[in-house]
């Protein structure tokens, strides 16, 4: 643990430390310890004092609680972060509005149709509209099971848009059910809010974003060679009623009262909930959380994405900061 994360300088945190193991050395002793001129010393113990880790008076140097002291720094810096990270989040709807207010000069309107080359370019074109995705994302992904680099590259979309509350409904193709990785993909999904069915015929890849906006492939018999972007109003609603048409003829995902629905998705918390959030609080890693409550740690960390969902947090420490103000902890 590093503690320039609490606002130590390196000579504090070291003159620090030294005190940790020796709370009674004297000014020479901790100058000799750390390699450091007398006056540092000095200057560190006065920093350590404002940060009421010591205190010094006319009988020298006094440590204070350890556990106390850094525990309250601790969270002076927590809420710091959590103000922070919320101006952060609100600044999202300003860039829309600057966007929204940008006028583009003629020879740069976006066109209707748009030709993006090759698969990291249609991936950095996806995200890129994904940011400003406001009500929905509609997805068809055909070709059977996803590699780990496919699921990995879409993970981080797929959650910024379920933080937004964004709704979100994805067809596969039913063989996805035949791969474990991505049958566990696909249901940590649900758990966070998902929509998601499968279908046996043929599909053919789409994504369409806010009713506005589609991309589908430039090649529907190689995806890999690139994208196109459709902003033409009648395009994009014939792209969307295509999706609906198989949205409503797809089926349901075939798991009953499995892992999936046994944790339930309503705002009632229970005392094993809680007893989890209190764990987690306290420092507790996954591993021994899942132990203590004899569960496997893919089956808690889906109870932890349901507790966030219920909390209406964007990270765990959101959610133990919402658990605590709502007296669950």
């Amino acid at each position: 643990m590093s503690l320039r994360d609490l606002g130590f300088s390196v000579v504090q945190e070291r003159v620090y430390r030294e005190l940790l193991a020796d709370p009674v050395a004297e000014l020479s002793t901790l100058a000799a310890r750390t390699g450091l001129p007398d006056e540092d010393v000095i200057n560190a113990l006065d920093a350590l004092a404002e940060f009421q880790v010591v205190r010094i008076d006319a009988s020298g140097v006094t440590m204070n609680d350890p556990g106390l002291t850094l525990g309250r720094l601790i969270e002076t810096r927590e809420d710091e972060l959590m103000s922070q990270y919320r101006r952060l989040s609100s600044t999202r709807s300003d860039v829309a509005a600057i966007v929204a207010a940008f006028t583009r000069p003629p020879a740069v309107q976006e066109p209707e149709i748009e030709s993006v080359q090759g698969v990291e370019a249609v991936r950095e074109r996806i995200a890129e509209l994904a940011f400003f995705a406001r009500s929905s994302v509609d997805s068809i992904q055909p070709g059977g099971p996803q590699s780990a680099a496919a699921l990995e590259a879409s993970r981080p979309l797929d959650l910024r848009a379920i933080r937004r509350r964004i709704r979100m409904r994805v067809i596969h193709e039913t063989s996805v059910l035949d791969d474990e990785l991505n049958r566990v993909h696909l249901r940590d999904l649900v758990m966070l809010g998902v929509s998601a069915r499968v279908t046996d015929p043929p599909i053919g890849r789409m994504l369409i974003l806010d009713e506005q906006v589609a991309v589908v492939p430039m090649d529907p018999a190689d995806s890999r060679r690139g994208a196109l972007v459709v902003r033409n109003p009648g395009l994009v609603a014939g792209l969307q009623h295509l999706f609906d048409r198989t949205w409503n003829a797809a089926a349901e995902l075939p798991w009953g009262t499995d892992d999936t629905n046994a944790e339930g998705t309503s705002d009632e918390i229970t005392d094993s909930d809680r007893r989890v959030l209190a764990m987690l609080a306290s420092g507790c890693t996954d591993e021994t959380v899942a132990r203590d409550l004899e569960v496997s740690v893919r089956h808690l960390r889906r109870r932890i994405a349901r507790l966030m969902v219920v909390l209406g947090a964007r990270s765990r420490f959101e959610a133990g900061v919402e658990a605590a103000r709502r007296g669950w902890l």
